[in-house]
């Protein structure tokens, strides 16, 4: 019963594994990979903000020993839920998009700009979260004029890269299968059975040892015996 509780717990506890390996793997992914809005753009403004490294949050009440001008696209998407941007090259670093023209694209924001009367809603291609609480802000990457406030822009990359990486995982799933029925399955039983027959030779030679140590013993108690007096002997 508690090797079947321990199977059972190994089990559990290996698709919990896999289960958080592929949630982390999948919100990494979706953080870098680049997605499409259709929205709105109301204004633009540039904020100093402290470079504090990968959520890029800004700290108000700290005199900030390292900080840097961000640009920023403030926007509305057709159902009137308003998005922050921020505008910033990524130059050579992660994640390698390449991007040099942040003075560029401000410009381009600021002529698409619009108001409610007369809107003009653009396609933002972007990276990242917007997360308030950390003050998170996706990344622009480029900005177009869209068809209309419906427009649909199909995302290339995420399908190929999530495609990719599932038809790998599923291909791996069942080489790892394969391996372990045809390699693996057949040297765990040849290992069981190694260890089941050394397990039976020590048995077998504790019985011979025991076996050995009784007639001994018996011996010592005829010989002790003989001395005694014949009609005490208990071994005549």
């Amino acid at each position: 019963m508690s090797a079947l509780r321990g199977s059972c717990m190994l089990r559990l506890f290996k698709w919990i594994l896999i289960v958080l390996v592929l949630t982390v793997g999948y919100c990494w992914l979706d953080q870098v990979l680049p997605r499409y809005d259709v929205v709105r753009i109301v204004g633009t403004d540039t904020k100093r903000l402290d470079s504090s490294g990968f959520f890029d949050s800004e700290a108000p009440n700290v005199q900030a020993t390292n900080t840097r001008d961000v640009r920023f696209v403030n926007t509305v998407y057709p159902s009137g839920t308003l998005r922050v941007y921020r505008n910033e090259d990524t130059d050579w670093g992660f994640p390698w998009y390449y991007k040099f023209d942040s003075g560029n694209l401000m410009a381009a924001a600021q002529s698409f700009q619009s108001s409610t009367e007369s809107p003009k809603w653009v396609v933002i291609k972007s990276y990242g979260w917007r997360v308030t609480y950390l003050t998170m802000f996706p990344n622009v990457l480029s900005i177009r004029a869209a068809s209309a406030p419906d427009e649909y822009v199909i995302p290339w990359m995420r399908i190929f890269v999530f495609g990719g990486l599932a038809i790998a995982l599923i291909w791996l799933y069942f080489r790892l299968r394969r391996f372990k029925r045809e390699r693996l399955d057949p040297m765990l039983t040849r290992i069981e059975n190694h260890v089941s027959a050394a397990a039976d030779a020590v048995d077998d030679h504790a019985v011979a040892v025991s076996s050995r140590a009784t007639g001994f013993m018996a011996r010592i108690r005829r010989w002790l015996d003989s001395w005694k007096p014949k009609n005490q002997r208990r071994y005549k």
